[in-house]
């Protein structure tokens, strides 16, 4: 019997956890799934065109994660079409001439979004509220380890250059403290097919950025 209390959980609008793979597209991954989850029925959004128009908006290599400015901007006024489109690869043409989106690739769907913090309270707030929350933290070695129940709440330092992008999916408790479920990008090896709980002792020193996608 599982200790923890589940408030909120929204990972029925989510497909399986997908997988970036060795690729800094993690912001891409989170925002496009982000937008999947608004809209109905899911179907999965296109993780390589997003990143493509994000690095061409703000000018750096795809060596490079995405600005989080950059994808929030694609969303709102580019757009991006469904992930058959342009299937995502898993790695980059040696000519980066070669990559570029196919000549059709369908309908472009938009989304607006506003940023609802920068702590983990706002991160919870907006999960609590029904909305997924694109999350930008960073991570530490203990992000790779997780309890029976799927909880990660490692005593480590903050690690500033170890940054990476999640999606909050479900709050809830366990023995009086906050816990704020993750959807990751690195497939379903990761956590409990791809999701974790995060502690609050473990996610307040390490949240960036909460963005809700409306």
């Amino acid at each position: 019997m599982s200790s923890i209390t589940v408030h909120k959980d929204l990972r029925g609008r989510f497909g399986p956890a997908r997988d970036q793979g060795a690729r800094p597209t993690c912001l891409a991954f989170a925002a496009s799934d982000t937008h999947a989850a608004t809209r109905e029925p899911w179907a999965e959004l296109c993780c390589e065109h997003l990143f493509y128009s994000a690095k061409k908006h703000d000018g750096t290599s795809p060596d490079q994660g995405a600005r989080m400015g950059s994808i929030r901007h694609v969303l709102e006024h580019v757009g991006q079409p469904v992930e058959s489109a342009w299937k995502y690869l898993k790695k980059l043409p040696d000519d980066l001439k070669l990559w570029k989106p196919p000549a059709k690739f369908g309908k472009l769907y938009t989304r607006t979004s506003k940023e609802a913090g920068t702590g983990f309270d706002e991160a919870w707030d907006a999960v609590l509220a029904g909305h997924p929350a694109l999350i930008g933290l960073t991570t530490s070695p203990g992000f790779y380890k997780w309890d029976a129940e799927g909880v990660i709440d490692a005593n480590e330092p903050v690690a500033p250059q170890r940054r990476h992008a999640v999606i909050g999916v479900a709050v809830g408790e366990r023995k009086g403290g906050k816990l704020l479920m993750i959807r990751n990008s690195w497939g379903k090896t990761w956590g409990l097919s791809g999701y974790a709980w995060l502690t609050e002792r473990y996610a307040s020193p390490r949240v960036l950025v909460v963005v809700t996608l409306h």
